[in-house]
């Protein structure tokens, strides 16, 4: 049978470390050679086991229902332990094709119950989503939790200092205060092994599909338990009408109870342009520049104003009628003909759902552009489907494979 048995908690002053034994067949989706630890940059020795457990059990949970593995361990916080059915329910729901089985062994259920404050925190990376949730509920002043080793790896500490110095401007301008967590909780498992098993049932991978939510969730606990927050919010990447399967989901995030701390998963009404307009409200409105982080180079403190999402978050900026270089983007003119010359020759594909709206805006702001040749291209542009995108993708790979072929036959 397939178990996951935590020998031991260690807890010192700002550190946890876990000490376990994982048996079974399963073993080979774990790095037996990675550690699990956590630094906080607060004073977490007074946190109780039976919380600081938290953060290790929501990070193997799913992967304990998919093998049905047995988790035992020694105590664990009581309205956690019973909130596990209910946001189980929401991994259930979303993929009918997946069983979800296993159990969790525990010697000792315990009532950390408490009164709570009027304190909230906010998961915050500096992303659009992010920040957009911090906007929103600004007036709360929510501390601003920062996990390392979520996005950036945790051994990359010039990225890590970097990001860590934008947020805690941030954290100035809206009031409030950060705190920083440093994770491996994501080195443990061995993804690439793990999608292999789990995509071709499931359709997702499994670090977006079944792990980043409640792992990401867990890592608040102590900091909830130590605040006595009443609510910590978790910014949506997804709305309703996306229709994806994604880890982090309202019918699973607002069903996790960190003891007496409630989590709400946040934006879930509003699209990315919504919340591009919710930034750039705010900013019009107090005269301030904000810095957003929103680029797929995770070794790049920048934004790299290169990848799709960098291109694609500053299209939406300025057909909004705002300038991307006061939200964190630094580029020269160059960008625009890179953009424009990526589409035509199908370099940049999918994600057309996103471009199609952006497009949207650009027409109905189209006034504004007469006369600016650097976006003449995007109004009578036809964004590539997925169907046209995989018909694009396998004649690249052919073209590809057939060079390979050839380079090895001249060899």
């Amino acid at each position: 049978m397939n178990k996951f048995v935590v020998k031991d908690v260690i807890i010192n002053e700002n550190k946890i470390k876990y000490n376990y034994e994982i048996i079974g067949p399963w073993k080979k989706y774990f790095d037996s050679k990675k550690e699990f630890e956590i630094e906080y940059t607060i004073d977490i020795s007074q946190v109780p086991v039976s919380i600081c457990i938290i953060p290790l059990v929501t990070d193997i949970l799913p992967i304990s229902w998919i093998f049905d593995a047995e988790i035992v361990l020694e105590e664990i916080d009581k309205n956690f332990y019973e909130s596990i059915k209910e946001f189980k329910k929401g991994f259930i729901n979303m993929y009918p094709t997946v069983k979800f089985l296993g159990k969790i062994r525990v010697e000792k259920i315990v009532d950390n119950t408490y009164d709570v404050s009027e304190k909230v925190g906010a998961f915050f990376s500096g992303g659009v989503d992010a920040m957009s949730t911090l906007i929103t509920h600004k007036d709360e002043m929510p501390i601003l939790i920062n996990l390392q080793g979520s996005d950036i790896d945790v051994n990359d500490i010039d990225t890590i200092n970097n990001v860590k110095k934008d947020i805690l401007n941030t954290a100035e301008k809206f009031n409030t205060e950060a705190i920083f967590v440093r994770s491996t909780f994501k080195n443990i498992i061995r993804h690439r092994i793990i999608n292999l098993y789990i995509s071709p049932i499931s359709g997702d991978n499994y670090w977006h599909g079944f792990q980043h939510g409640i792992a990401i969730i867990g890592h608040a606990a102590p900091i909830a338990y130590l605040y006595r927050m009443k609510r910590i919010y978790i910014a949506s990447s997804f709305t309703k009408e996306d229709k994806v399967t994604c880890a982090s989901d309202p019918t699973i995030d607002n069903y996790v109870k960190l003891s007496n701390t409630e989590i709400y998963h946040d934006g879930y009404n509003y699209n990315r342009g919504d919340k591009i307009r919710n930034i750039i409200k705010y900013c019009r409105e107090n005269n301030k520049e904000l810095k957003l982080r929103v680029c797929f180079d995770e070794h790049n403190p920048e934004n790299c104003c290169r990848c799709e999402k960098c291109y694609r978050t500053i299209f939406e900026i300025i057909a909004n009628g705002y300038d991307p270089r006061k939200l964190g983007f630094n580029y020269d003119d160059s960008v625009f003909k890179n953009i424009e010359r990526e589409f035509n020759n199908k370099i940049m594909l999918g994600h057309t759902k996103h471009w199609n709206r952006i497009q949207k805006t650009f027409i109905e702001n189209e006034d504004k552009f007469k006369g600016d040749n650097r976006f003449e291209w995007i109004f009578t542009y036809k964004f590539t489907t997925k169907k046209t995108a995989k018909k694009w993708i396998n004649k690249i790979y052919n073209a590809v494979k057939k060079r390979v072929k050839k380079y090895i036959w001249r060899k």
